[in-house]
């Protein structure tokens, strides 16, 4: 009987076992690319697209010392942290306002800032939670500014939306037909027009503070999400048809933020805006995709702790698009500036991580012949507060000059 030998099984050649190895990498990184760009474009979705919802203020601060001047302790990078100019100061049950940062140091991923306050203002007691507050009032016109006003409301194509009416200081001025309409930024109230409408209301134009669609407690938009200006310009268009109703001839807009897109959409697509006699905007977003590359440059990459890549971006941007139907073009009124006859003043400032500098400065560039760009120190729409003074007087400037 012949015996069968068994044959020795022959091992992979080193070549057979490289290409597998590399083909397993290539998966593993494949799948951490697209794992990475699944979860940002969630971080799209949670921090640019989705409405504000009604919660609780967030007190992020400690009240260190509350003496000459108050001292304010948090975790590095906290919002607000290390900003210049003055800022209002939010507690439970109370309010102050600090007229200037006066130093800020960062210590083992903790930040302290002293800031002065006001002489006749409220003053936080130590221990206590607070926050720092752009808006620098809050509450109503009357009760930050001592000025009449009425809550009014207007209509545009998804539903109702209430806006203040601040009348003019003088009935029988050049300016009382002409309405200044103020927009707040994403998230924010109409409260943060409370450091503009002292001015605008002292040079005699009525004054209308609008809120839109996924404003807290306001009609969505159909899409569920921020359009950046592409259907919540249709609310702007709104509150201009109410003032042309009431009698005004012209309008001048102004704009925070997220504002500034709705502003530049308005601008460019509603069969309205050539009754627009100016607008005046600070951090315009005026580049969603430019805004989210920018953020992208200023975030890290979880557990590994490195800024974000470009190319991981990208595909973040795409798989939101896909996802969210973002309109990454339509978006960008830089691209659509020659459909804007406007005069526009824009302050930004150099400390704004929030909105890119260079989109204003692209704007001018494309429009030198109806921008005023003007540069500050100031951070994400806080050119008021770090020189209200020069602010208001660029403002009265501005449109004295156009007659």
């Amino acid at each position: 009987m012949t015996q069968t030998v068994p044959r020795k099984k022959k091992k992979p050649s080193l070549v057979l076992v490289m290409v597998r190895v590399i083909l397993v990498l290539f998966i593993v990184v494949l799948a951490l690319f697209l794992g990475a760009g699944w979860y940002f474009s969630n971080e799209i979705r949670s921090g640019a697209l989705e409405p504000a919802t009604a919660g609780p203020e967030s007190y992020d601060w400690s009240v260190v010392d509350a003496a000459a001047a108050v001292t304010l302790e948090s975790s590095a990078g906290t919002d607000q942290a290390g900003q210049a100019g003055a800022s209002g100061i939010m507690w439970e049950g109370g309010y102050g306002q600090s007229g200037e940062l006066l130093s800020s140091t960062e210590s083992g991923g903790s930040v302290v800032d002293i800031r002065s306050i006001l002489p006749e203002s409220p003053t936080p007691p130590t221990d206590t939670d607070v926050k720092v507050d752009t808006y620098f009032w809050r509450g109503d016109p009357m009760s930050a500014h001592g000025l009449a006003f009425e809550t009014v409301y207007y209509t545009s194509d998804i539903g109702s939306f209430p806006a203040w009416y601040i009348p003019p200081a003088r009935q029988n001025n050049p300016n009382a037909d002409t309405w200044a309409i103020v927009v707040h930024g994403k998230g924010g109230t109409l409260e943060e027009s409370l450091r503009v409408v002292p001015m605008l209301h002292e040079r005699g134009h009525p004054v209308m503070v609008i809120s839109y669609r996924n404003d807290v407690s306001a009609v969505r938009d159909p899409s569920g999400y921020y359009t950046y200006g592409q259907t919540d310009w249709a609310d702007l268009a709104g509150a201009v048809l109410y003032a042309r109703d009431q009698g005004a001839d012209d309008h001048i807009l102004v704009g925070y933020s997220y504002g500034g897109s709705i502003i530049a959409s308005y601008l460019t697509q509603s069969p309205l805006r050539n009754f627009t006699k100016a607008s005046i905007l600070d951090s315009p977003v005026l580049s969603f995709e430019d805004t989210v590359d920018y953020r992208a440059t200023l975030t890290d990459v979880p557990i590994f702790g490195f800024e974000v890549p470009q190319l991981v971006t990208n595909l973040a941007k795409n798989i939101a698009e896909w996802r969210f139907g973002i309109d990454w073009e339509a978006t960008n009124y830089l691209t659509q500036t020659a459909q804007i006859h406007t005069p526009l003043l824009i302050f930004h400032g150099t400390a704004d991580t929030s909105v890119p500098l260079y989109t204003s400065r692209v704007m001018e560039l494309n429009r030198p012949d109806i921008t005023t760009l003007v540069v500050t120190d100031a951070g994400h729409t806080r050119s008021w507060n770090v020189d209200s003074e020069f602010f208001e007087a660029t403002v009265n400037e501005f449109l004295d000059d156009l007659g």
